[in-house]
């Protein structure tokens, strides 16, 4: 029992915050050359004794682009080794696997208010998530061996899931604040603290902006305006399960964050449920029903914490059973058949069907979101006078621990429209917010909790991958380039913009420079050909009369990464639809589209390739993108384009980068 023990452990530290492993399919050929990799969540960003640590303390830096692992991580490694060759973990990697064994915050305790520190050094202090309990876990020895608390960190108004906490030093008040995301419910709560050990419930914030999913991996932070240190606005970030994060800006006194009035007016919308003809509110039992398997055999069920259902009773499934439940037989009589789904995304496998004559016509999963319901339709136009049946399915048995092992459902409906959301059009399907970028691939985004003390950046990294499809691409997980923010006014308000650290500047080799040009269709600059995919592209383009222009990046046989520049609809975007493999997830063959204002005829692009990853900064970080891709190592062309008019190239700058050992 002692030795099984000893191997669980070990295998929780190997784990990331939500209990996974790296890709077994990983492929050296997309391994990066210049981001730090394979990760999962940046966590445990800290500074001390003049160095920068990530992952608690799995690698340090001095400029934030240089890692060397440290023996604490290159331990954790051997050990991912040892699982790996007991068969517990994904086959071997030529290069260590890095991963934050939890996820939360590291804090230098100055004053040793903990009262954990020895001989007069000050400790490290981590508050961490621990399968949705707080821990407290220390370390005198900068990070090279990590001890545990033995009294568990009691956290006030606690109950439902909590994850992911930012803790840091508030000077004004002469305490410790505790920020962290109540997953299910779309809240932020504040704690304050004199010791890291005993905590006080201060305030709670939201739910504002996007709210189909979980929140999580919570960042806060203030910044000055224009640069302006006497306006001071906090930030407030937040990752919504599966996609991306968003960001808040508002006043912070202590105590409490509130949100600026021009986002309470961008965000605000009616909530809206659709009328029409009710075909099944589960309000009664499921006698009419066909039930197979154990999935669903207490439905329907009183769910206390789902959160947008319609009346007392919804359907979902049990998280640990498989089969289905089929509704007897109705007749289409409308355009539109509406209803609210939450739960996991698993398609064909955790799903809501339309079936006529015995075959699938409609399907729709949910969005990881597990108890938030938000409503979704299906136009069934062509389906009218029909007879059919919703099917609800749940195959997926034993991943409820990660809260995507369900299905919710509730109230479908015959109805004459869609229902209304707070969705945009940019990228379909996301929710009305500020998105910290517009990419599939930035997750988990977050700050270093200090910095030197002549350091005046606040810089962060994100995850570049995204949960439903994380365990099925070529490459592995890893970091974006570190980007520094500030805080700018537009003259649609104060926005977050970010753009990359200048220290990656360090990593430039082979310089190229294209002389001005003006054309339309295809335009092949000479010699602009990389010997490998890594490498940095600034381009200045001056819109003369083209509805659209950009670049082609990536380029080969059957193969191009889009990045371009709708101008008709001042959008930035990134198609990667055919940029190389594709096929792994259906989710991943997409467009990516963000804002990007057109303010002075010219559209700035600043972009970084590597190996498996494109990130795209437009207009000084007004307007990010950042996308996995996997082209073929032979696809290293690069083009510019413009369709249905002229446009000027002003400039046009391109750099190989150099590999970054990371070992």
């Amino acid at each position: 029992m002692l030795l099984l023990g000893l191997v669980l452990v070990m295998f929780m530290s190997s784990l990331d915050g939500y209990g996974q492993v790296a890709s077994p399919r990983s492929s050296e050929e997309y391994y990066p050359e210049y981001h730090y990799y394979p990760s999962f969540d940046p966590t445990g960003l800290f500074y001390y004794g003049g160095q920068y640590f990530l992952n608690w303390g799995a690698a340090t830096s001095k400029d934030f682009v240089r890692w060397r692992m440290t023996p604490y991580g290159l331990e954790r490694s051997k050990m991912f080794g040892r699982l790996r060759s007991a068969g517990s973990a994904p086959p071997s990697q030529s290069r260590p696997q890095v991963l934050s064994g939890m996820s939360g915050t590291v804090v230098v305790d100055w004053n040793n208010s903990s009262g954990l520190g020895k001989n007069g050094n000050p400790p490290l202090i981590a508050l961490q998530m621990d399968w949705q309990r707080q821990s407290l876990v220390y370390s005198n020895d900068t990070a090279r061996t990590w001890i545990r608390h033995e009294t568990p960190v009691v956290i006030p108004n606690s109950t439902g899931i909590y994850r992911d906490p930012k803790v840091f030093w508030y000077e004004p008040d002469k305490k410790w604040i505790m920020v962290m995301g109540w997953s299910e419910i779309q809240e932020v709560k504040f704690f304050s603290s004199k010791n890291l050990l005993d905590w006080e419930y201060m305030s709670k914030f939201g739910p504002w902006g996007a709210v189909a999913g979980q929140w999580e991996c919570v960042d806060f932070f203030p910044l000055a305006v224009d640069g302006d240190v006497s306006r001071i606005k906090w930030v407030l970030a937040i990752s919504l399960q599966p996609r991306n994060g968003e960001y808040f800006i508002g006043e912070f006194d202590g105590t409490r964050f509130s949100l600026d009035k021009d986002f309470i007016r961008k965000l605000s919308y009616d909530k809206h449920m659709p009328s029409g003809q009710m075909l099944f509110d589960f309000e009664r039992s499921l006698d009419e029903w066909k039930v197979e398997g154990d999935a669903f055999i207490d439905c329907p069920t009183v769910e206390e914490e789902s959160n947008g259902k319609e009346g007392y009773r919804s359907i979902k499934s049990s998280g640990t059973g498989k089969g289905k439940i089929t509704s007897p037989e109705f007749r289409i009589t409308r355009n539109y058949i509406n209803f609210l789904i939450g739960g996991g995304y698993y398609p064909g496998e955790e799903c809501v069907n339309l079936v006529i004559d015995g075959k699938v016509v409609r399907t729709q999963t949910g969005n990881n979101s597990n108890a938030h319901l938000s409503w979704t339709g299906w136009e069934v136009t062509e389906f009218r006078g029909k007879d059919a049946r919703i099917e609800i399915v749940d195959n997926i048995d034993g991943r409820g621990m990660l809260a995507r092992g369900y299905i919710f459902c509730d109230a479908f409906m015959l109805s004459d429209d869609l229902p209304r959301t707070p969705y945009i059009d940019y990228n379909p399907g996301w929710e009305k917010a500020f998105w910290a970028d517009w990419g599939p691939d930035f997750y988990a985004v977050r700050s270093w909790n200090n910095y030197a003390p002549d350091e005046k950046r606040t810089i962060w990294v994100g995850w570049m991958g995204i949960w439903t499809y994380a365990f099925t691409e070529p490459g592995p997980g890893h970091f974006s380039v570190p980007r520094n923010l500030e805080l700018r006014t537009f003259d649609d308000g104060i926005r977050l913009v970010q753009n990359p650290v200048k220290e990656l500047e360090a990593l430039r080799t082979v310089h190229k420079v294209a002389e001005e040009n003006s054309f339309e269709g295809i335009w092949q600059p000479k010699k602009f050909l990389p010997s490998k995919n890594a490498y940095e592209l600034i381009v200045e383009f001056e819109n003369i009369s083209a509805v659209e222009f950009g670049l082609n990046l990536c380029v080969g046989e059957n193969q191009k990464t889009v990045v371009g520049y709708d101008a008709s609809r001042e959008e930035l975007y990134v198609d990667r639809r055919y940029s190389g493999k594709v096929e792994f997830s259906s989710q991943f063959p997409v467009i990516s589209k963000g804002p990007l204002r057109d303010r002075t005829k010219i559209i700035k692009l600043h972009i970084f390739i590597d190996k498996c990853s494109v990130e795209v900064f437009g207009n000084d970080g007004e307007t990010t993108i950042s996308s996995k891709i996997y082209p073929g190592s032979e696809s290293t062309g690069i083009s510019l384009f413009s369709n249905s008019g002229r446009v000027k190239v002003r400039s046009l700058e391109f750099w190989e980068l150099a590999p970054v050992n990371l070992y």
